[in-house]
């Protein structure tokens, strides 16, 4: 990839790279929100599995 000869150039190039940071970290926080969900549900149900053999006792 060449450099960019002109301001326009380096303009486009900086709001290229913006927009790519800018999907990563959505992407990323996407991926946040999931991992906790799925710490929650995990939670949950191993809550709920302790109360039940707690239960049968």
């Amino acid at each position: 990839m060449e450099k960019p000869k002109t301001f326009l150039g380096w303009a486009g190039l900086v709001f290229l790279l913006t927009v790519v940071a800018v999907i990563i970290m959505v992407a990323a926080s996407i991926a946040f929100v999931v991992v906790v969900g799925v710490a929650i549900v995990g939670a949950v149900i191993s809550l709920v599995l302790l109360l039940a053999t707690r239960k049968s006792d």
